[in-house]
């Protein structure tokens, strides 16, 4: 048993150096004897932990804070220590678990050094906790994964002719992200009596849902029976947490049911219409959160464009190209919006809203081009769309005017992106954060032996504004925006009252676009 006296805080003369140390630290701080009891817990470590300094001191470490699995290797790295004057862990910062009070697990960086003061030895281990890091790390993860997913999915159902193979294709990607083990297909049969039959097309292991498999090969559903009737009618995901207490799932009637505890589906349209059915089972109650069912919803989609494109057979090549193209090239300047905003965000939350903001100016981009069908876009309804919605109304803070320019769907993307990163910046930060600024964007065509495009962005009303010390990834994205996808430059001046921004890149060849 614990000696009473060790519960009291030190206070001997070889730890008079640490209250400062304890006090002053930004991280977490425990001192340790050679003894292995702590002999001292600062507030960050009792915030860090849920321990209270008076709860800690004179008790093990490895009681406290390390898990169980780990306390051998702690004692055995102690031990070692007092030998041999050596340690695995000293002097280096580590990343490793530990245990809260509550019991709950969590990841901390740690690092540990021995201190002789006066002949007495004991280690400072200084910790912070790094859960929020790794959370980032894994949503991060996540979202690549599926961007990579679905990118492989409509790619390879882009190459297929086999509607039995996209089917299986779709039903393991969903299964992957999902975690579920098994899926099925159902497919529309129109006529007098329009009804779903099962596709005979499966994913998972057919002996852990047999009973699940001959059952579903043999029903039939109308439209509003059952899970997959329920989605054709909907044309919605639906998901069903408790198979056993709910009406949609008509399949737990035999006796002992199905195997089956949670389900759920979505469909595939193609040319507004209900192509396919997906559904998929689980043995345990399952949930899906709401990212994972826009993820879903979002395959459903891209598949069901796949699939309408066959209608058409004269353009299927060209159409399938051109997504392939336009599916990798997107993901990668997803990807890459993602990586270096996440590199420059101090928190997730910081992540969130300004990563939502460039794809939000990404999406508003595509819409222009779609509803021009992948034609041209003119360069003031960009402007327009991007720019004017930053703009208090009634507030004359913006001039802006030009010749009729139209840009092909690739230039109007990278005028897109530009224009948002411009305007977010003034917001933030210039003309448009300032009652006194003022913007001027005018653009024109230059006459040549190759007609070019000249925009100027340009922010007055300023004072003391000096050039950044830093190039942000905002700076980055539109020099390299003007520079692969315009195939032209940009100049960028800084004065005390504001900045200009000019670029100059040739005409778009809209006839190749068309």
């Amino acid at each position: 048993m614990t000696s009473p006296s060790l519960r009291t805080p030190p206070t001997t003369e070889s730890l008079a150096v640490l209250p400062l140390v304890l006090e002053t630290a930004l991280d977490g701080v425990v001192v340790m004897g050679v003894d292995g009891v702590v002999r001292d817990w600062n507030r960050q470590a009792e915030a860090i932990f849920g321990w209270s300094r008076y709860e800690a001191v004179g008790r093990p470490l490895a009681e406290l804070i390390i898990p169980e699995p780990l306390r051998q290797a702690h004692r055995e790295g102690l031990e070692r220590f007092l030998n041999t004057g050596e340690g695995p862990l000293l002097g280096r910062r580590i990343e490793v678990s530990a245990i809260r009070k509550s019991g709950a697990e969590f990841p901390i960086e740690l690092s540990i050094s021995p201190v002789n003061r006066d002949g007495s030895i004991f280690f400072l281990g200084f910790v912070r906790d790094i859960s929020e890091r790794r959370r980032h790390e894994e949503l991060l993860m996540r979202q690549a994964r599926e961007a990579e997913v679905l990118n492989h999915v409509t790619t390879l159902a882009a190459e297929t002719e086999s509607l039995d193979d996209i089917l299986r294709l779709c039903l393991a990607s969903v299964c992957e992200l999902t975690g579920w083990p098994a899926g099925h297909a159902y497919l529309p049969q129109m006529g007098a009596s329009p009804r779903l039959a099962s596709s005979m097309v499966w994913h998972g292991d057919p002996s852990r849902f047999g009973a699940l498999k001959a059952i579903t090969e043999a029903t039939i559903f109308r439209p509003g029976e059952g899970l997959p009737g329920r989605i054709w009618s909907t044309r919605e995901p639906f998901w069903i947490l408790d198979v056993d207490h709910s009406d949609p799932f008509h399949r737990a009637w035999p006796a002992g049911g199905v195997g089956v505890r949670s389900a759920f589906g979505f469909p595939i349209m193609s040319g507004g219409e209900v192509t396919a059915i997906l559904e998929f089972f689980s043995h345990e109650a399952a949930e899906l959160d709401l990212r994972l069912l826009h993820i879903v919803r979002v395959l459903g989609q891209q598949v069901g464009r796949v699939l309408e494109r066959r209608v058409v057979q004269e353009r299927q090549a060209l159409l399938l190209a051109e997504l392939d193209h336009r599916a990798k090239n997107m993901l990668a300047v997803v990807m890459g919006m993602a990586d270096q905003t996440a590199r420059r965000s101090d928190s997730l939350e910081s992540f969130r809203e300004t990563f939502s903001a460039r794809v939000g100016a990404l999406a508003r981009g595509y819409t222009l081009i779609t509803a021009s069908r992948w034609r041209t876009t003119s360069l003031e309804a960009i402007v327009r769309e991007i720019v004017e919605p930053y703009v208090a109304e009634g507030q004359a803070q913006m001039e802006m005017s030009g010749d009729a320019v139209v840009l092909s769907p690739k230039a109007a993307l990278a005028v897109t992106m530009i224009l948002h990163e411009l305007v977010s910046n003034a917001t933030k930060y210039g003309a448009l954060s300032k009652p006194t600024g003022r913007i001027n964007l005018r653009w024109a065509v230059l006459a040549g032996a190759r007609r070019r495009v000249e925009l100027e962005w340009r922010e007055t009303g300023m004072s003391g504004l000096r050039r950044p010390t830093r190039r942000g990834f905002g700076a980055k994205l539109i020099e390299a925006t003007a520079s692969r996808e315009l195939g032209g430059d940009v100049t960028t001046e800084f004065a005390p009252e504001g900045v200009r921004y000019r670029f100059n890149f040739p005409e778009p060849d809209t006839q190749a676009a068309a």
